[in-house]
């Protein structure tokens, strides 16, 4: 008897200590910050060579804490991709730009730091889908600057419109005010062959892009 009444003494334990730990608070916030991009491609074609390029991006973020160590995260950004192609063909010269609205799915993991809460480390990763929203070659054409829609029959670039991809990082919440100041840094690999060409249906296109993020979140609500 005396241990059943030990077990169940420490299970009852082990609730309350979980049952305290739940928080279920609900936090709004934005980001913005610096991407670093490229394109790589698999397939040969000897007139196009890829490096890296800076764009941005911008958005908000909705995060659902259910524990003090764990959290969901819901994003939307306008993200800058896809400028580190460029076709070589004399006399052309292009690179392509193109800008999706972003939408991540990340489970994020806080790191406990003793600090009472005034700096956060956490982790993060989780899915990732983005719906082109604009994409453009820009580049020159006899040394003259040129800037054409990618859907130009001119041109005519066959890719999908809609990218997959998996983001994973990593970062700190400062407290400050109301809410917390966020840094992160990330690294948005994609998953889909965003080439549709059946002209060459051996060619692989994908999106990487490392991305450094500062933010603000606000707690609007819990339960």
């Amino acid at each position: 008897m005396n241990k059943i009444g030990t077990a169940v003494t420490a299970l009852l334990l082990t609730i309350a200590v979980a049952d305290s730990a739940l928080t279920q608070q609900v936090s709004l916030g934005a980001r913005g910050g610096f991407n670093g991009t490229k394109v790589t491609w698999d397939g040969g074609i000897e007139e196009v060579s890829t490096n890296w390029e800076s764009n941005f991006h911008l958005g908000g973020l909705a995060r659902l804490d259910l524990h003090d160590l764990f959290a969901v995260q819901l994003e939307a950004l306008y993200t800058r991709k896809g400028s580190g192609a460029v076709w070589r063909a004399d006399p052309a010269e292009a690179e392509v730009a193109v800008t999706y609205l972003e939408i991540p799915l990340l489970a994020v993991l806080k790191v406990p730091t003793g600090s009472g809460g005034r700096l956060t480390p956490h982790l993060f990763a989780g899915p990732t889908v983005a719906f082109e929203l604009d994409c453009h070659l820009n580049g020159s054409w006899f040394g003259s600057p040129i800037e054409v829609d990618c859907d130009d029959p001119d041109v005519d670039v066959q890719r999908k419109t809609t990218d997959i991809g998996l983001l994973f990082g990593g970062g700190l919440a400062i407290a400050a005010g109301p809410g917390a100041i966020l840094l992160d840094a990330m690294y948005d690999l994609g998953l889909r062959n965003l080439n549709d060409s059946s002209d060459d249906p051996n060619l692989t296109i994908k999106n990487n892009t490392f991305m450094v993020s500062a933010g603000y979140s606000i707690v609007v609500g819990g339960w």
